[in-house]
């Protein structure tokens, strides 16, 4: 079973230089900073110096990996619930005069303290989070494994360092007390630290108020105990050991954590911009299994004009023929408007005739039964290949058929058009499959249609890579419902991808074809040809995608599609009684 990220995003395709997949992982978290606190808290990446959070945005950093994206996550929830419980008002005026004027504390020694006050706030809102929202708990257990239980500090603790009471000393023992290898005999005053951490004295903490008052009472402990040895070390400059070292270097880690001064790697500011952008959009990165050891990432989007159109090419003939070619396609088809109703008069069973009632004699059949023709609802999802052989008449064509169907169903009963593009986008390292959804009848008007005039083509054919993904989002066919899809395409399937190759995309193509079919979705599929395409080899292998009705046809013959619709939707008929 997934935990964690692994449950809600696909691990293998970790490219942190990536904007698509970094907006992923940071939609990701804000959604689960929004359930958490129940604010719109903004989840940035960081761009500069150590990020923290300040009560209003929670950063996180870009080094995501498959191995440390759940810290992050978990890190981010721990930043939001700061954002929902910490005080910072209070902490801010804390660490100035009121540690002195109130506490009493030297000057010297607020920062020591303020990271005992910022140590026991942890406790409480971690505490809280992971009491009260379980689905986080894997998050925050991730967190804490890399932070506080691993390896260094399971040994140090249980040897003969840090020992002698200093403030280091007593911050990493402190910091750890919750480990279950802490000795609490290594210094003095640890056994009475312990008693004010323990679960039901943090399960009492109220507020950021409360961790102070506990901060302080730590601080009275151990604060003799640090005088008097610091006078015995005055002037001591005794080497550390490398077990030393390496144990105050991941002390002081753990310190820069709890005072929310841990570093992360920053994003360029504009790569930020553009994150964010990406992250609000709806624009998503979706994967494809092709076999199960291969899954390819999908660009997603219903914001389908930043990628599939251009101010520099004009379709607007186009268009308007295929508005003209649409008002030509209803009339055809506007009886799809009208019910019939058949009345059967002398029936056994039915609907009384109350006009009949007086002069019965009751020898005779008194009731009536109404049965109404009407068409059964039909949804058609045109997917049209924009690979960059389509550019030029296939284009144009193809604009004037599918805006043509699109523009009868904005006006008919029961019948319903969603136009998707498919196209490639330039990768890293490989073109990356594109799906973009650019119309639907059942929110979109007439009008929308329009900006099929600035239409472009995009790159190449990931054609059974969208076709999968399209299936996932269609609705099921019924008693009452036609579905079915239509595809206009001008080449055989293929992306610059060893994983994805012709042999290796034909025979998905025809794999995902079949699943429509055994789910009940028509499959009507043309190939646009002219000329220099028009092959038997090509042919026969459109229709071992498609089948045996999928039919090939050169642009003159276009318009055949358009037919092939009206003859479609005039048959679909459907009796209620």
């Amino acid at each position: 079973m997934n935990k964690g990220a692994a449950y809600w995003m696909d691990l293998r395709h970790f490219d942190d230089e990536d904007p698509l997949f970094l907006a992923q992982v940071q939609r990701g978290i804000t959604n689960f900073v929004k359930i958490l606190t129940g604010k719109d808290i903004p989840v940035q990446y960081a761009t500069s110096g150590d990020s923290m959070t300040d009560g209003e945005i929670v950063y996180i950093a870009s080094n995501l990996k498959e191995d440390t994206i759940d810290y992050t996550v978990g890190l981010a929830l721990h930043e939001a619930s700061h954002v929902l419980l910490t005080d910072f008002d209070y902490l801010n005026k804390e660490k100035g005069s009121v540690l002195k004027r109130v506490h009493g504390v030297p000057e010297e020694d607020h920062d020591n303290v303020f990271t005992l006050v910022n140590f026991v706030e942890d406790k409480r809102i971690d505490n809280f989070v992971y009491s009260t929202a379980p689905g986080y708990q894997f998050y925050y257990e991730e967190l804490y494994r890399k932070s506080f239980y691993n390896e260094i500090i399971d040994e140090n603790l249980q040897k003969d360092i840090f020992t002698t009471p200093t403030w280091d000393a007593y911050f990493f023992r402190i910091i750890n007390i919750f480990n279950r290898n802490s000795d609490l005999d290594a210094l003095p005053g640890l056994k009475e630290v312990s008693d004010l951490l323990t679960f039901k004295a943090i399960n009492k903490l109220q507020s950021t108020r409360d961790c102070v008052e506990v901060a302080i009472k730590i601080y009275n402990i151990i604060k003799l105990y640090i005088q008097k040895e610091e006078e015995k070390e005055d002037g001591d400059n005794k080497q550390l050991s490398n077990q030393e070292y390496k144990t105050r270097d991941h002390v002081d880690r753990q310190k820069n954590f709890i005072n929310s001064q841990y570093r992360k790697k920053r994003v360029h500011k504009k790569i930020q911009e553009q994150v964010n952008k990406l992250a609000t959009s709806d624009t998503k990165l979706k994967y494809c299994e092709i076999n199960k050891n291969t899954s390819i990432p999908v660009i997603v989007t219903n914001e389908w004009e930043e990628y599939f159109t251009s101010v520099f090419n004009h379709h607007d003939e186009d268009v308007d023929k295929g508005l003209a070619l649409g008002k030509s396609l209803l009339s055809k088809l506007k009886v799809r408007n009208t019910t019939r109703n058949d009345v059967f008069e002398n029936q056994k069973k039915g609907k009384l005739n109350p006009r009949k009632l007086f002069q019965a004699d009751f020898n005779e059949n008194l009731f009536y039964r109404v049965e109404k023709e009407n068409y059964k609802d039909t949804f058609i999802h045109i997917s049209l290949d924009l690979s960059g052989s389509m550019r030029g008449n296939k284009l144009r064509k193809t604009i004037q058929t599918a805006i043509a169907i699109a523009y009868a169903a904005c006006y008919l009963q029961n019948f319903d058009v969603e136009i998707s593009l498919r196209g490639t986008l330039d990768g890293k390292s490989q073109q990356r499959p594109l799906l973009g959804y650019a119309f639907n009848s059942k929110k979109h008007s007439v009008k929308y249609l329009n900006k099929f005039k600035k239409l472009i083509t995009c790159g190449m054919t990931p054609e059974g890579i969208c076709l999968d993904e399209i299936s996932k989002n269609l609705p099921r066919p019924s008693y009452n419902q036609e579905v079915y899809l239509l595809n206009i395409s001008d080449g055989l399937p293929n992306i610059s991808s060893m994983a994805y190759n012709f042999n290796t995309a034909i025979n998905h193509t025809s794999k995902v074809v079949r699943k429509y079919k055994q789910n009940g979705v028509g499959v009507l599929s043309y190939y646009i040809h002219d000329t220099w395409d028009q092959t038997q080899s090509s042919e026969d292998t459109f229709k071992r995608m498609y089948g045996n009705t999928a039919k090939y046809i050169d642009l003159d013959n276009i318009s055949l599609v358009a037919n092939t619709i009206n003859n479609l939707l005039l048959s679909n008929t459907i009796k209620v009684f």
